[in-house]
């Protein structure tokens, strides 16, 4: 019997090692709820994980039997992913208090429980907290508790062993036993603040991606890359664009090394690409609804507004992205009522279409400026440019199209 060649062997083992970083990049708390398999790769290579996360970007690790976290550090002044609800609306201040009150009360180790006397402890700690909060007070109250409960229920800190939140959402008086896993519970909170601490302390304490030093520097500028869709130039301050342009080659080699991705380095700047292959990553482009309508209104945009040389961005009329978000979300599109045919992800409603697509789409650094400020940026162009017909011709805009035409080889 032959053995296997040793370089495909080390290909092998690479490639389970470098997707096992992408998984915790992605989700940094891993349960053998939620991603059993993702949790049995980390497990399987938790030693090289961990000393390569501590070496290339300064997180801490900590692999345990039923969970893993990445406990990330310096992010404090970039825009994190939001938390959602199961339609897509953001968590409102009231569902982030019941969330905190859940771990609260959770961080104690319990038994099997049901959700009414959960509820009832999370009463009492805001009672003794002095927070105004009780899932028992009417329906929108209840929304908000149960809503933080999922969120837990997904990571996978809680487990449904009778019925589901939801059931005691629609009617509080749904029996439903939950088990919670305690140490799990206690990994979602990755930082905690300090007693008396304001909120603007504890961030700008967590913002450590300019600090003094150049060892510090460059592993603030490979965290950056890391966990930015785009890095552009144009946003950096002096000091960060003197490291991004001594570093950039060696942070790209150390990054691949880990995350086994390509870096695209051009004038504007410096992105990221993950592999196709890399699993349940929030990539953009991707296929949920929002995500799809993202990629549309971005190819479309492009074809329409030519972000080209040398700026990095260029202006979007309102009209003009208004108009395309209409006929790429409006109710009765032929890709909404292919959606709503379908099983697949829940599609968000017409009114609130429009605020995750642009939401999606400045978080990966596509789309940025508020209303009538907007600005596409020359990233986009990376996904192609095509004039979409669904979308009405805004005559305003045409009037030096031509010119633009040779100005979209860009990034």
């Amino acid at each position: 019997m032959t053995s296997m060649d040793p370089y495909i062997e080390d290909s092998a083992l690479i490639g389970e090692r470098q997707a096992a970083a992408r998984a915790l990049m992605a989700r940094p708390l891993l349960t053998d709820r939620s991603d059993p398999a993702d949790l049995a790769l980390v497990r399987a290579h938790a030693e090289w994980l961990i000393q390569r996360f501590q070496r290339v970007l300064g997180y801490r690790l900590t692999v345990a039997d039923d969970h893993a976290r990445l406990h990330k550090r310096g992010a404090g002044a970039r825009l994190p992913e939001p938390f959602r609800r199961a339609g897509g609306a953001r968590f409102t201040p009231r569902t982030h208090t019941h969330l905190a009150l859940l771990l609260a009360v959770l961080v104690e180790p319990h038994g099997d429980t049901t959700v009414q006397d959960l509820a009832g402890s999370v009463r009492e700690a805001a009672r003794e907290a002095g927070v105004d909060a009780d899932p028992a007070r009417g329906a929108g109250e209840r929304r908000a508790f149960g809503a933080a409960l999922r969120h837990l229920v997904g990571l996978g800190a809680v487990s449904e062993v009778s019925g589901a939140v939801a059931d005691h959402v629609a009617d509080p008086s749904a029996e439903v036993v939950l088990r919670p896993h305690t140490m799990a519970v206690r990994s979602v909170a990755a930082h905690l603040p300090r007693p008396g601490e304001d909120p603007a302390t504890f961030l700008a304490e967590a913002d450590e991606s300019d600090p003094d030093g150049d060892q510090a520097g460059e592993t603030a500028l490979r965290r950056m890359l890391a966990e930015d869709a785009a890095v552009f130039r144009e946003d950096l301050t002096d000091r960060q664009r003197d490291r991004l342009a001594a570093h950039q080659w060696r942070a790209a080699a150390a990054l691949r090394n880990l995350l086994g991705c390509e870096t695209e380095i051009r004038a504007e700047g410096v992105a990221l690409v993950m592999p196709d292959e890399a699993s349940g990553a929030p990539g953009f482009p991707a296929q949920d609804p929002v995500a799809r309508v993202a990629l549309d209104l971005v190819v479309h945009l492009s074809g329409r507004c030519s972000p080209g040389r040398p700026a990095t961005s260029v202006p979007v009329p309102e009209r003009e992205l208004q108009a395309a978000l209409g006929s790429l979300t409006g109710a009765g599109t032929p890709q909404r009522t292919e959606w709503e045919r379908t099983a697949g992800p829940e599609v968000p409603d017409p009114d609130r279409m429009p605020v995750l697509v642009t939401d999606l789409l400045r978080r990966w650094g596509l789309l940025r400026g508020g209303p009538g400020e907007r600005r596409l940026t020359a990233a986009a162009a990376r996904y192609g440019a095509e004039t979409d017909t669904r979308v009405p011709l805004i005559q305003d805009n045409d009037e030096d199209g031509g010119e633009r035409e040779g100005e979209r080889d860009q990034w």
